[in-house]
């Protein structure tokens, strides 16, 4: 009963070749003609043609092919356009001759050959190995499989196709491009003189002032310092914790009117968050859930992100990610969230906002108290990103 149930699931998968087709018709017409004209010879031919026929279909669906794949992928997670080597390694046994083909999107370019024709496979030989290479061309989780497999009868008159093995991602990261990270802005206590410099990467140095001693440079004694002590004091910087940098990629559907702008965004996401990592800056990425605390697990995240109708605002996200620890927050968003911009919330005392607006055309923009906001032109390339 169960040979019989996979016998018919396997006539569903047989498709005759074109040499089948010929033989087909060629037997159909031959038998109505033979009958016709009381044609012996004719009709033996036209029972051969249609017999042949069948038993092909019944030969690639009687003993179909018993096959294994496994694949391996290196890199899992790769840039843009980098190489991906993928190994299939097939056992099983299987009569004559294999056609295979690896199922890949058309986004991918393939170095090599991803189909071709597996020798006969037999349990008593070494496994058949099958490498070849390809890039991705954008972002995304890259389905790789399933291999897809077709095995047609000695004759070449019918065949029959099957998937075999499962579907492997490969995640290809947003374009990662070298940024300068935006602003450094140092702020001056009136009362005690002292000031902190908070750069884009959350690095504070704290610039104090400590009594004079003999051999300091005149250059670095603190006028106001000194007059407030009544004694010669100078300045000197020294380093405090870092602070983390929280990075806010609004995903909101209604705040993107063009595609591409979009994707100018996830990279320039992408590269400021691959520039925080390089100056091993603590890090909190936001985008459309809750935050994510390693650059690499974020640069991930960014990879498969789309626009989302009724993903969380920034005003929601800011609760989590804006926290007392957070020095540097960076909001990225669209044309469509420019009037939104002006009514962001306050952030935690002495740290830093920066909201950029992605967009080709100039939008009105009113910067909210303690924010500075920046149109981005998503025309020109990531990389030309400058600051002044």
């Amino acid at each position: 009963m169960a040979l019989g149930t996979e016998s018919l699931a396997g006539l569903k998968t047989v498709r005759l070749t074109a040499r089948g087709g010929v033989f087909l018709g060629a037997g159909f017409v031959g038998l109505v003609v033979a009958y016709a004209a009381g044609w012996p010879a004719l009709l033996a031919v036209s029972l051969f043609l249609l017999g042949a026929v069948v038993a092909g279909m019944v030969a690639v669906v009687v003993s179909p092919a018993s096959l294994v794949v496994e694949r391996r992928i290196e890199p899992r997670i790769v840039e843009q356009r980098r190489p991906v080597h993928v190994r299939l390694t097939a056992r099983g046994s299987a009569p004559g001759a294999l056609e295979w083909s690896e199922d890949l999107p058309r986004s991918v370019v393939v170095t090599g050959l991803a189909e071709g024709v597996l020798p006969a496979v037999r349990a008593d030989r070494p496994s058949q190995l099958i490498d070849y290479s390809f890039s991705a061309r954008t972002r995304g989780a890259v389905p790789i499989g399933p291999l897809r497999i077709a095995r047609t009868d000695p004759l070449g008159l019918a065949t029959t196709r099957r998937r075999v093995g499962g579907v492997d991602r490969v995640v290809v990261l947003p374009g990662i491009h070298p940024v300068e990270l935006p602003y450094a802005v140092r702020r001056n206590d009136p009362d005690t003189g002292a000031s902190t410099v908070f750069g884009a990467v959350g690095d504070q140095l704290d610039i104090v002032a400590r009594g004079y001693r003999a051999g300091d440079p005149m250059r670095s004694v603190d006028w106001r310092a000194t007059a407030r002590r009544g004694e010669l004091m100078v300045r000197t910087e020294t380093a405090a914790t870092t602070a983390a940098t929280g990075l806010l990629l609004d995903v909101r559907q209604e705040a993107w009117r063009d595609a591409a702008a979009f994707e100018w965004a996830v990279d320039y996401a992408a590269s400021l968050l691959a520039a925080l990592d390089e100056r091993h800056a603590s890090v909190r990425l936001a985008a459309g859930q809750v935050s994510v605390g390693d650059a690499v697990d974020g640069l991930v995240a960014l990879a498969t992100v789309q626009p989302i109708a009724g993903a969380p605002d920034p005003h929601t996200l800011l609760r989590e990610l804006a926290t007392v620890d957070v020095q540097v927050v960076h909001v990225i968003t669209g044309p469509g969230a420019a009037a939104e911009v002006s009514t962001l919330p306050a952030l935690p005392t002495g740290a830093l906002g920066i909201v950029s607006v992605v967009a080709r055309r100039t939008v009105a923009l009113d910067p909210p108290l303690g924010w500075q906001v920046v149109q981005r032109d998503s025309s020109g390339p990531v990389g030309a990103v400058r600051d002044a």
